[in-house]
């Protein structure tokens, strides 16, 4: 675990946003909150149904983009999201017994471009890079081949060759310089970080093997606000790893 930590501390704080992006929220079973008003907003009308992870992202106004559980992905209408072939974009590789199934992540230097995470459960382990595109489709956005390679999704987890013990975890902090950011998923013993800057998503990660093998995949991944420290959480297991 100390190699992790060192490796962090080359990061200086946890994903969060200066402006209004986080100001949306759905989760659970068709819930949400708005932050944009005082006292915060009831929300009722989410089409996401789900016991665990997911995630929402807004505009710098705090308006409302899109949504996912990681399976499906929702726009601001609610409607599900379509690949820019015109099919739905409800088969991503995220799970409904996933811990954190899906992480949205803004494109450095751009207003369009999003990166979403899924994680897969511990029946079938999987972790997975989408982009979306938020300038098509009339501003509702579209899930796009973004590197030409004829698929909408990058494998993360099969190119690393340790996809069988992949975990429910992901977790993101911001760079040093504040325009990057760093994805962190666990995988048996091995944490895998993945940087994004300007150019996009780095698919080469840089590893660091600990002590601790996760062998219940099931829990949380997190990430301190300085990015200075890391600590896992297993079901089951009784005990959290720092």
């Amino acid at each position: 675990m100390r190699k992790i930590i060192t490796f962090l501390f080359i990061l200086t704080s946890f994903l969060n946003y200066s402006q209004q992006e986080a100001n949306v929220w759905y989760f659970g079973r068709n819930a949400g909150v708005d932050f944009n008003t005082s006292p915060p907003t009831a929300l009722t009308n989410g089409a996401l149904n789900t016991f665990e992870g997911c995630s929402s992202f807004s505009d710098t106004s705090g308006n409302l983009l899109f949504y996912s559980d990681g399976i499906t992905v929702w726009d601001k209408n609610h409607a599900v999201m379509q690949y820019t072939n015109g099919t739905l974009a409800n088969n991503l590789r995220g799970n409904p017994s996933s811990t954190q199934s899906g992480m949205i992540i803004p494109k450095p230097n751009s207003t369009t471009i999003y990166y979403l995470f899924t994680v897969g459960d511990n029946q079938n382990p999987a972790f997975d890079l989408y982009t979306i595109d938020m300038s098509l489709n009339g501003g509702l956005g579209q899930l796009i081949d973004e590197n030409n390679d004829g698929n909408f999704s990058e494998n993360l987890a099969a190119a690393t060759g340790n996809a069988t013990n992949w975990t429910e975890k992901v977790a993101a902090v911001k760079g040093f310089d504040c325009n990057t950011f760093w994805v962190v998923s666990l995988s048996g013993n091995t944490f895998y970080s993945y940087l994004i800057d300007v150019s996009g998503v780095n698919l080469t990660p840089i590893t660091s093997v600990v002590n601790n093998f996760a062998a219940n995949t099931r829990g949380y991944l997190k990430l301190s606000p300085d990015g200075t420290k890391l600590t896992i959480a297993h079901q089951n297991e009784g005990a959290l790893t720092i």
